[in-house]
This record gives C-alpha cells, structure tokens and sequence, in this order.
C-alpha cells in the first residue's frame, strides 16, 4: 500500500485469518456483520421478549433498557473485539486505549457542549424548509410521524421518575453507546481506514458512516457533524477516551436536560424564524465558537504526521 499507515499497525499479525483483507473490504465486512448482529440479532431477541407491538416498548421501560444495554454490548461491542482478534490487531493500538492529550480532552468536552445549539437551529431551519417545499411534502410528514414514534419511544427511555432510574437511564443512554459505538466507529473502522487514505478522508468518512448507521434522515447533517466532530478528537487526542467522553457528554445532557425539566418541554421548536430568532442567533454564535475550538484542538493535537509502508 502507500504511506498511508501510522506506524503503530506495523504490530498487526499477519498469520490471523482476517490479516490479509484489504482494509476498506474489512470495514465493509464490520458494518455488514454489526449490522446483522446488533440490528437482526438484537431486533429478534426485543421481539421475543416485548413482542412486535412498539407501545410495549413505552408501557415497559426498565425491561426495554435492559435489552438495549444488553444489545448494545452483546452484538456490537463483541463482534467488534472479535474482528478485531481475527484482523490480528493489538488492541491498545487499534482501540487507541491510552491516556490521551490533556488539552485537547478538555477542548473535546467543550465543543461538545458549544456545537447543541448550532445543531438545534439547523435541524428548526432544516425542517421549516421541508414541510415548505412545493412538492413532497405528504411523503415527508409520513416518515417523520413515523420517525417520531420511534423518537417518542427513546424518550420514554429516557424519561426517569427518581435518581435510581436516572442513574440507569444514564447506564443505558450515554455510558453504553459511548463504549460500543466509539470502539466501533473510532477503534476498528478509523483504523482500517488510516491504513489506506489520507488522515482528513479517514475522519470524515468514519463520520458519515457514524451518521449513516443511525438510520435517521432527519438528522442526517446534525449526526454527520457529530460522527466527524468525535473522530476528529479521537484522532488528535490520541486516545479513544475523548471521544468516549465527548459521546458521553453529548447524550447524559439529554437524558439530564428530560430529567430535570420533564418530557414534555423538549418538543420540537415551532413558529416563524422571527419568534425563534434567540435560538438561530445562538446558533451562529454556536458555531462560530465550535469552529474555533476545531482550530483550537488541531494546533494542541498530537503529532500524527510520521506514517510508513505496510503490506496488506
């Protein structure tokens, strides 16, 4: 291949049965088994459990969070560690499982926080646009009423009535995901793609694929941004951790935010641009701030510049 490698994957063992893959055919293959095995497997296993009627999953919350924690860890985290053994890779280095740089954790932390309201006033501006559009319109409120029955069902997840399910509610939503789905995303599939194409195409396409993976439309951009926005740390941090902590950050707001001031108070902004002209104004500034920090957290990151020749 080129000299598209950090050095670290020269400890990759080629006698493992996955070794000599081609990487970006390796990362195809990841997404086709966490696919079957978390979206087939885990669906099955709610199915057999709560049946096919989606209100069962709102009339039983604790028994849902059960299943979705479970899931998570069973049939993507697994998997994951699994192709890894079988690609050869050395884990602390595939997984980037050390300390990262101080600076840039703490940057990563705060540009999750600043980037909420750029991403509120996009979705507002992104969804007045599209129930205004002369054509389509009849097909795109049938997705989001169905979109927003699964939505009105993770909510109910997260809706908590005392700290102790708070607590769990927090297991579910935020520690959960910010293990699996970083040692997914920014473990295997940005260290496939490091071995063959330039730093800036690996984060960026480990970001879409993030988005692309939650299944969502309506939030394609906002999760797109976040997908990239968490490589991008991971990568100049140095350490899986940022972005497990940034990941953190990001959903334990939500489930914070329902907590403390109900369910009910988080519905979608509605009205002109002028009555929400405080939420697009905080966004710009919103966003202003993020691309600073972007800036901020490259010129504090690691040096990642030395790369050298592998064979695959």
């Amino acid at each position: 291949m080129g000299d598209k490698l950090n050095n670290n994957n020269s400890e990759t063992d080629y006698n493992a049965p996955l070794s000599k893959i081609h990487p970006a055919v390796f990362v195809l293959l990841s997404l086709i088994v966490v696919f079957i095995t978390y979206q087939v497997f885990g669906g099955i296993l709610s199915y057999l459990i709560l049946g096919e009627d989606i209100k069962n999953y709102s009339s039983q919350p604790m028994l849902t969070r059960i299943i979705v924690s479970f899931a998570q860890f069973m049939f993507i985290l697994v998997p994951v560690i699994l192709l890894s053994i079988l690609q050869g890779n050395k884990s602390k280095i595939t997984f980037r499982l050390k300390t990262p740089k101080t600076s840039v954790f703490w940057l990563g932390m705060l540009g999750m926080a600043v980037v909420q309201p750029a991403l509120q006033s996009y979705l507002f501006v992104q969804n007045k646009i599209l129930m205004n559009l002369p054509f389509g319109t009849e097909l795109i409120s049938k997705l989001k009423e169905l979109l927003d029955v699964f939505e009105q069902a993770t909510l109910n997840l997260v809706t908590a009535q005392s700290i102790p399910e708070f607590i769990l509610v927090v297991f579910v939503i935020a520690v959960t995901p910010a293990l699996c789905e970083e040692f997914f995303f920014r473990g295997l599939i940005l260290n496939n793609f490091e071995r063959v194409m330039p730093y800036g195409k690996s984060i960026f396409l480990t970001g879409f694929i993030f988005a692309i993976f939650h299944f969502h439309p309506f939030n394609l951009i906002p999760l797109i941004v976040l997908g990239f926005y968490l490589t991008y740390v991971v990568y100049y941090s140095g350490s899986i951790w940022t972005g497990a902590a940034a990941h953190f950050i990001n959903n334990f707001l939500s489930a914070y935010l329902v907590f403390r001031f109900g369910s009910e108070n988080f519905d979608k902004p509605d009205g002109s641009f002028a009555e929400n002209s405080v939420l697009l104004v905080s966004g710009v500034f919103s966003l202003i701030l993020f691309l600073i920090i972007l800036v901020l957290i490259k010129r504090n990151g690691t040096d990642r510049k030395n790369k050298i020749v592998v064979n695959v």
